[in-house]
């Protein structure tokens, strides 16, 4: 599989070490480059998330196959740094980083007080004209985003 953003993220300079890290590619949401590697030594989920032409922002699928083959949410005890979205936007480029905390708050990862969700809407800084929910999603994910082109 071809990791085109996390190369172009690397490429960047957006991480201490230039060092190509271990990808351990993850069968499930292969649409959206979706591994598991090792940025700066801690262990991070990726995704690639795709622009919608209809709606603002843009869209990733984030689930795993339990024991049973269903598919289910991100466990908010998983041990893993949490998730980084990497979204490209015409010539604009940049990403998510989640940490486990902020996907618990988001109701991202599956917890005692949220059942999580297989799949959410990314807003980057540079998406405007949003409608009152998207908005409020855009401020709380806010904080986790950074614009690297």
């Amino acid at each position: 599989m071809t990791y085109s953003a996390l190369t172009r993220y690397l490429s960047l300079g957006a991480t201490a070490n230039p060092t190509p890290p271990a990808i351990r590619a993850e069968e499930q949401n292969s649409d959206y480059e979706s591994a598991i590697v090792q940025v700066e030594n801690q262990y991070w989920r990726i995704r690639t998330a795709r622009i919608t032409p209809t709606k603002p922002g843009a869209f990733l699928a984030c689930w795993t196959r339990d024991v049973d083959g269903r598919t289910v949410p991100f466990n908010a005890g998983e041990k893993i740094a949490g998730l980084l979205v990497f979204v490209q936007d015409g010539e604009r480029f940049g990403v998510f980083r989640f940490t486990q905390e902020h996907l618990r708050e988001l109701g991202i990862t599956t917890s005692d007080s949220s059942p999580g969700k297989r799949g959410f809407r990314v807003y980057p800084s540079w998406c405007t004209q949003l409608n009152p929910q998207a908005q409020r999603t855009q401020r709380a994910q806010s904080s986790a985003f950074s614009s690297l082109i």
